[in-house]
């Protein structure tokens, strides 16, 4: 992401509402987007050479970025059609290790599965001091 794409998401910051599930009867517009998560689509060349063709930009508030930063949450976001669901590794069947398990096509867009990647934010995670005017961006 260069400097110019990076203005236009802080300008952008003060308008955009957190995109993530937040459960029933709730409406994004109730959850002020704090952060970005901006995710690299692309692939690799010869010589290990990683081409962007495209970035998934997903604005998140501030609760979002703490559940993804913890070890209680994981969440799942088809970046195919945009549908995620939080999963509660407590409660979950499976043991999930990761934060973010992006899958190519789900139930929602798809009856093909077009396969699964996955993301861990520990330590890619800042979050915007109170009264600062320029944010960190979740970049994975």
């Amino acid at each position: 992401m260069d400097e110019c794409d990076r203005l236009r998401l802080l300008a952008e910051l003060t308008t955009a509402h957190c995109e993530l599930n937040h459960g029933p009867g709730t409406r994004n517009n109730d959850y002020p987007a704090e952060n970005f998560i901006v995710l690299p689509v692309g692939y690799e060349e010869e010589n290990d050479l990683e081409v962007t063709a495209r970035e998934l930009v997903i604005p998140i508030c501030v609760e979002c970025a703490e559940a993804l930063t913890g070890d209680e949450w994981t969440l799942l976001y088809c970046f195919e059609c945009g549908e995620n669901r939080w999963v509660a590794r407590e409660l979950a069947k499976n043991r999930y290790r990761h934060h973010i398990l992006w899958l190519r096509g789900c139930p929602e867009c798809s009856n093909q599965f077009g396969g699964l990647y996955f993301g861990d934010l520990e330590e890619q995670v800042t979050f915007r001091p109170t009264g600062t005017r320029h944010p960190s961006y979740i970049v994975l």
